[in-house]
This record gives structure tokens, C-alpha cells and sequence, in this order.
């Protein structure tokens, strides 16, 4: 004689299956998102064109958060010296080179918010002697300096970047104005803007 406890066992048991869609699989972990894994951005300053100069960056993601450029630009330009009262300008040559280390405290390398140094060496050469009544001239030198940035590289890879801070010069050149004078520098604190755009890829 089957137990009463057996049978409603069995009952139950059965209605349990029964209740259970049939076509019911195991739900799939979901896929872990994409990495970004552009390691190359390259990009240029728009508002040193208007100066009549050509700035070119090039950027590599060594880690996850770092990336290290280099900057190469140079160009001619006109500048305008108050000599006693009257405006002289003259034309130069620029030259400039200089490397970067970034660490996108926030965000990635693709788009984040970047803490880094510089050193940048500039040097103007003159196509003629600084007037003689010239005491003071901006000439290039060799700086160092720190900034904050933000650096946007869309989807597709067009790329935005802005940074600020501040350099201090630490050598200069030697600049002679007319009879061999010797020109000193105004200022030993520069600024640090950048306002590029470019390409990120690969």
C-alpha cells in the first residue's frame, strides 16, 4: 500500500515540472564592454596657425592611464618692439621642440582628465639685429612646466584636447640688440595653453 506522505511527494514533484516552461535555457553572463584600444593620437595647434607657426603633436599610450608626446612646430613671424616711443618689427624664424608625460587621473586616454609636465625648448632667430634702445626681447628658451588638461577622442577618432598651466623659463639663448648689447628676458613665468585637435587611432 503506497504511503499518503509518498503519493503528494510525487504530486507535488510532477506539478513542479509541469509549471516549468519547457524552452527555459540557462541565461548567458553578460559580455564584459569593449576595451578602447587606440594607443596613437596625433594633432595640431590651430591658433598657433594664425601666428604664422606649425605645431605638431604626436601622442603614445604606454599603460591604461599614461600616455607620453612629443611636439615639433616652427614657422616665421613678425615681432613688434616699442623702441623709445616708436613700434619696429621684425621678421624671425621660430623653431620648437618638446615632450609631455600625461596620467588621466580621470576617465581613460580616449576621454578623461590629464595631470602632466612639459619641457619645451623655442628658439627665435632674427633676421637682423635688435635695435640698438631694445632692452627686453622674448626669445625662445628652454622651459619647464606642469598643467591640467581634457582630452576627447570620439568614436570615430576626431580628437579634442585643452590644457593650462604654468612654465618657468630656465635658460635662454643669447640675444644682442644693436653695438652688441646684451638683451635680458622680462619675465622668468610663462604660460602653458594648448588647444589642439587631430586623430586618435589604432
Amino acid at each position: 500500500m503506497r504511503s499518503p506522505l509518498l503519493t503528494a511527494a510525487v504530486v507535488l514533484t510532477s506539478s513542479a515540472a509541469l509549471a516549468q516552461p519547457h524552452d527555459q535555457t540557462p541565461s548567458a553572463p553578460s559580455a564584459p564592454a569593449a576595451r578602447d584600444g587606440r594607443r596613437i593620437t596625433i594633432m595640431w595647434a590651430p591658433l598657433r596657425a594664425l601666428f604664422g607657426l606649425a605645431e605638431v603633436t604626436g601622442e603614445y599610450r604606454v599603460a591604461d592611464k599614461l600616455g607620453v608626446s612629443v611636439q615639433l612646430g616652427g614657422g616665421r613671424r613678425t615681432l613688434t618692439f616699442d623702441t623709445g616711443g616708436s613700434m619696429t618689427d621684425l621678421k624671425s624664424t621660430e623653431y620648437e621642440a618638446g615632450a609631455q608625460a600625461r596620467y588621466y587621473v580621470l576617465g581613460s586616454y580616449t576621454h578623461g582628465m590629464e595631470l602632466g609636465a612639459e619641457i619645451l625648448d623655442e628658439y627665435v632667430d632674427f633676421d637682423e639685429p635688435l635695435p640698438a634702445n631694445v632692452t627686453a626681447a622674448a626669445a625662445g628658451g628652454l622651459t619647464t612646466g606642469a598643467f591640467a588638461g581634457y582630452k576627447i577622442a570620439t568614436g570615430v577618432g576626431f580628437t579634442f584636447e585643452a590644457q593650462l598651466g604654468a612654465r618657468y623659463l630656465l635658460a635662454q639663448p643669447p640675444v644682442t640688440a644693436g653695438m652688441g648689447m646684451p638683451v635680458t628676458v622680462e619675465q622668468r613665468w610663462l604660460p602653458l595653453l594648448h588647444l589642439n585637435v587631430g586623430w586618435t587611432f589604432w
